[in-house]
């Protein structure tokens, strides 16, 4: 069980596999800054995508291998090994592989599935079913830079909203570095559902870790708990994790339908 530090379920900590940090001393530096700010785990996420073909095989070992660093170092963070898997990816992966990547209890198993900046589309749709399919609920990855005004992204939220989806929306977004519309759009998404994790997306020197940031933003709007969505939903998402199929997961989380689609509509 986590205590009440912040939880990062979004954030790029390998050495040399993506975008992320290409060292382990740049990983350990990130992964202090974090801990700086009051982070107690982090979920390691590499892209596993066609342009960063990943070996997901080989992530436990390379997340082990951070988590023995760190602790020599006593850097006071427990890290997890996930990743931000490209639509692209799911059907590619063995049902092995996704379980290694996979976050939550048994039983309520979740993945992390990037929402392409090109827009929210049948291939996310179809990836998403996949993934319910074989036994894997979903929690997409900042919706809110993909959105840029389209219709069609918000009707792809809301089935994901309707089959019992989370959302994580990075913490630049809610501060305003990708820009208003990204901002207002992730603002409008925080209303749609109560299962919104906020995240740093962290890869390096020109971006780390920014939940201080992210709590900053929600305060200026006045979000009623900002500190649950750095906290305690991410650590519910790790403890308690998702059911893969659960049509009626908006209703019994007290939200309803017509609830988050007066919100998605805003949007559009």
């Amino acid at each position: 069980m986590l205590s009440m530090g912040f939880v990062e379920i979004h954030f790029h900590l390998l050495p040399g596999v993506d975008d992320g940090p290409a060292s382990m001393e740049a990983s350990v530096e990130l992964a202090r800054v974090a801990a700086g700010e009051g982070t107690q785990a982090i979920v390691a996420t590499p892209h596993v995508s066609s342009y960063f073909p990943t070996d997901v095989s080989s992530l436990p070992e390379r997340v082990r291998e951070v988590a023995e660093r760190l602790r020599e170092e006593r850097t006071p963070v427990a890290v997890r090994c996930g990743a931000e898997l490209a639509p692209e990816m799911v059907g590619r992966l063995s049902q092995a592989e996704l379980e290694s990547i996979a976050q939550g209890p048994p039983g309520k198993r979740w993945l992390m599935l990037e929402a392409p900046f090109a827009g929210l589309d049948d291939v996310f749709t179809q990836a998403a079913e996949e993934l319910r399919d074989r036994g894997f609920a979903v929690v997409v990855a900042h919706p809110e830079r993909s959105l840029a005004g389209r219709q069609s992204g918000w009707d792809v939220l809301e089935r994901e909203l309707r089959a019992g989806s989370a959302i994580q929306l990075n913490a630049w977004s809610l501060a305003g570095r990708y820009g208003e519309r990204v901002r207002t759009d992730a603002l409008r998404l925080l209303h749609a559902t109560p299962l919104v994790a906020v995240a740093s997306d962290a890869h390096g020197p020109l971006r780390t870790p920014s939940l201080k940031l992210a709590l900053g933003a929600l305060s200026e709007v006045g979000h009623h708990d900002p500190h649950s969505l750095i906290a305690a939903v991410p650590r519910r998402l790790l403890e308690q994790g998702l059911p893969a199929r659960s049509p009626s997961a908006a209703a019994s989380a007290g939200v309803s339908r017509a609830r988050y689609r007066r919100h998605l509509t805003v949007g559009r």
